[in-house]
């Protein structure tokens, strides 16, 4: 049954996430809201429960699951804790669904701080910077291995959102000292650029730099302090310079050390440049970073959406949920400074992730794959072990903890943002 509550009424969605909620709470967080804005609140909440259910092994531990199915009862063995980048985006999740509503907040709020709090399992032991690991350690404060500099973008964003939506001058501290450990990562040669692990020094990529500009920028918006808004202009004129293709003004992964360009393209970093250059050009008033926002934005339109048969909207060619979720924000930031051109593009993201959403499993999750839904069984059941990799069979919580966020992100657009 629960396959069809994509077509269900918004009511029926509302009992279903309240349920879902139950004991966080009374009353409607949404009641002021437009239809449109409520259908996709309702949503965000429905699917970020979900993860909750389904991949956090509760407050005691602050361990957040790899994959679903979990066959593992501790947190070792294949199925078990997620790494920086997953457990980042389900605490990115939970702030959005906490901006929607001073009631959506309150409901969310005491598991979204304790996600944040799950954060010190990842702190690096050292003592010249404070950095986070890939990995998890089983006791705070005491990861190592690998630290990248992207993960720690992430990390720090969402200690600088928590900052502004849940008050506490030991969140923005914490951002504050995570970005200087991210400029640490700045090569001083002639290359230049963010590079993308501390203990890999081999590549400087649109991830470890476009997103940085806008950590930058953000943080001089937050403390005055014009030594991050000249961090900003500098990382995002390189990743410009040497990260954009200029037949379509979409970027580039990465750039080697010896030069060499590797021509991937993802919508994250794309769209980290597009919100990079908006929020500069609100700060400096510079058209030039409006400017190349736009061309961006149009470009990685043209180079994700094709038309395809069956359809009567165009599809986006890119499968992970949380690379696309930044180019949907990054279109929404855009939206303001150029309506008649972003809205198309929005819309058609839009109708990208209802056609998923029409294919909901029965355990309230949405697919991966957004265009061709899920893998199914012959009995018509979710086949979750057809998903996964080297660290085990199951469904990432990266991506589930997107599908939430970006109906969360639509949320906010219909609501707040759209005239």
């Amino acid at each position: 049954m629960k396959r069809k509550i994509a077509f269900f009424t918004a009511s029926a969605l509302l009992i279903s996430a309240a349920g879902a909620m139950a004991g966080c709470g009374s009353g409607d967080p949404y009641k002021d809201f437009n239809d449109l804005a409520r259908l996709y609140a309702e949503r965000s909440v429905l699917l970020n429960e979900s993860v909750r259910e389904k991949y956090w092994w509760g407050d005691e531990t602050m361990l957040m699951f790899h994959a679903y199915p979990n066959e593992t009862e501790d947190a070792t063995g294949t199925m078990s804790s997620a790494f920086a980048w997953p457990y980042t985006e389900t605490v990115a999740a939970n702030w959005r669904v906490a901006t929607l509503s001073d009631g959506a907040k309150k409901k969310i709020k005491s598991y979204y701080k304790r996600t944040l709090d799950g954060f010190e399992y990842y702190r690096a032991f050292r003592n010249d910077y404070h950095a986070y690991c890939a990995s998890r350690a089983g006791n705070i404060g005491y990861a190592s291995g690998d630290t990248y500099y992207d993960d720690n973008i992430w990390i720090s964003r969402e200690f600088l959102n928590a900052y502004e939506i849940l008050g506490g001058e030991d969140y923005l501290q914490t951002s504050i000292n995570v970005a200087k450990y991210v400029w640490s990562g700045w090569a001083n040669d002639d290359l230049g650029g963010i590079y993308w692990c501390e203990q890999k020094k081999n590549s400087r990529n649109t991830c470890s730099n476009a997103p940085a500009s806008l950590l930058f920028a953000r943080l001089y918006e937050t403390t005055q302090d014009g030594e991050w808004l000249e961090r900003a202009k500098r990382v995002y004129d390189w990743t410009h310079e040497k990260l954009m293709d200029p037949s379509d003004n979409v970027y580039w992964d990465n750039i080697s050390n010896e030069g060499n360009i590797t021509n991937w393209k993802f919508t994250y970093n794309t769209g980290s440049m597009i919100s990079a250059g908006v929020k500069l050009y609100e700060i400096t008033k510079e058209e030039r970073y409006l400017n190349e926002a736009k061309a961006s934005a149009k470009g990685a339109f043209n180079y994700w959406f094709k038309d395809r048969a069956g359809r009567d909207y165009k599809v986006i060619d890119s499968t992970n949920p949380w690379f696309n979720v930044l180019l949907l924000a990054a279109w929404t930031e855009l939206y303001p400074h150029d309506k008649a051109a972003t809205l198309p593009y929005i819309e058609a993201y839009e109708a990208n992730l209802n056609y998923a959403y029409a294919d909901l499993s029965d355990e309230n999750l949405m697919a991966p794959d957004w265009v061709n839904g899920w893998k199914r069984n012959e009995d018509g059941s979710v086949n979750y072990g057809a998903y996964g990799g080297d660290y085990g069979k199951g469904v990432n919580v990266l991506d589930m903890a997107a599908n939430a966020e970006n109906f969360g992100t639509l949320a906010y657009f219909y609501q707040y943002i759209k005239e």
